[in-house]
């Protein structure tokens, strides 16, 4: 009986080790898929990114490919611009990289790739802003389009200076513009967004770090944005902490 057992015992060990050794021999890799987001301007154009994982214990394991595609009848060339976040608070300190680059002329349904710097976060609305800066079109896109660095001063509403802050940000095809101050006061202007309407009035709001609303800012009229030459000029004035304050505009446009 204890000879059977034996051989028995031996019998089913030799078949685990036999099972064994041929699922080693056929392990392979677990298949990296790339993960996909998209931003569409309806009836214009799609931003289609796709990001690969190079691997699970990489420290920075996404690589970062762009397609834009024409999704609408005419065609379309221009400059484009791309923003990536470090985490879901779009400001200053977490931008992790920008992108510009020229759209060829794309006919209907005609695409263009372009490779990105890496990151170590997954692209979705709230860390990736994606826009237009014009179509090469001097008729239809805002005069005042582009892509802008430079500061913003900030003054009393008796005309005394407080501080300069750095500034980037873009206005696109259309006039609608996001600027990003570095601000180490969460609670002060860290973000500017709105519209910029053609007679160069300025409508939206600064937001705090969290993306709260700090203050609605309001275009002076005596003193319109300008653009001369590359220098982006002009007053808006904003409320913080109950005191009126005036904020100069002096950007440089980027070529």
């Amino acid at each position: 009986m204890r000879k059977s057992h034996l051989y028995v015992t031996m019998f089913f060990l030799s078949l685990c080790i036999y099972f064994s050794s041929c699922q080693n021999d056929n392990y392979s890799e677990p298949q990296l898929i790339p993960k996909k987001y998209s931003y569409i301007i309806p009836n214009k154009i799609s931003f289609d990114f796709s990001q690969q994982s190079e691997n699970s214990s990489s420290i920075i394991p996404y690589t970062n490919g762009l397609v834009l595609k024409n999704i609408g009848d005419s065609n379309i060339s221009g400059e484009f611009i791309v923003l990536s976040f470090e985490s879901n608070e779009k400001n200053y300190h977490n931008l992790s990289f920008i992108k510009r680059g020229d759209i060829l002329s794309l006919r209907k349904n005609e695409s263009q790739a372009f490779q990105m710097e890496q990151t170590n976060l997954l692209f979705s609305d709230d860390n990736v802003v994606a826009s237009i800066l014009n179509f090469n079109d001097a008729i239809s896109d805002h005069k005042l389009n582009g892509f802008y660095k430079g500061e913003l001063n900030i003054y009393t509403d008796d005309n005394e200076f407080l501080k300069s802050l750095t500034c980037t940000g873009y206005i696109d095809y259309q006039g609608k513009f996001m600027f990003f101050v570095e601000e180490d006061d969460e609670d002060n202007i860290v973000v500017l967004q709105g519209n910029i309407n053609t007679g160069n009035m300025i409508s939206g709001k600064i937001l705090k770090s969290d993306g709260t609303n700090l203050s609605p800012i309001v275009n002076i009229t005596s003193d319109l944005l300008n653009l001369n030459g590359t220098t982006l000029s002009g007053k808006v004035s904003f409320t913080e902490e109950s005191n009126e304050r005036m904020l100069q505009f002096n950007l440089t446009h980027q070529n």
